[in-house]
């Protein structure tokens, strides 16, 4: 893990994009849960040198159409990669690797403000519960 894309960029290896950890974050992760969002997270080795795998979804059952759901994870891409920073930094500084599925839950159409507030609020949320030494005992 020497290094990872600098800035706010999203680049393609910070994207959850492997199956079968896919199946494992959502089977046994751990969850923070918001007004509009539920984070499903937890701490993994992953083939990339990026501290975090992301991966973004919206229920078909709540948004029947596709560019309905493709807006809302475009503004959550967005939002993300505004604020990542504020778990790679902890991420990086106990050199740990997590892999993050991002749900969206809100049932009206959201605008940019509102999914930027969200994500920040459970972005910090899962800032604490990485820097708890709890989560580091765990995995050692």
């Amino acid at each position: 893990m020497a290094s990872y894309p600098a800035g706010e960029t999203f680049s393609k290896a910070e994207r959850l994009c492997r199956k079968k950890l896919i199946d494992e974050v959502y089977a046994n992760g751990m969850s923070i849960k918001s007004a509009a969002m539920v984070f499903v997270y937890m701490p993994v080795e992953l083939d990339e040198p990026v501290p975090v795998q992301v991966l973004m979804t919206v229920s078909k059952r709540l948004y029947k159409r596709a560019h309905d759901r493709n807006r809302i994870k475009r503004l959550m891409r967005e939002a993300y990669r505004r604020h990542k920073s504020l778990i790679y930094e902890p991420l990086v500084a106990q050199e740990k690797q997590m892999a993050l599925m991002i749900i969206f839950t809100g049932r009206q159409m959201p605008n940019y403000a509102y999914v930027y507030g969200k994500l920040f609020e459970s972005m910090k949320k899962l800032r604490s519960q990485i820097s708890k030494p709890e989560l580091k005992e765990n995995n050692e």
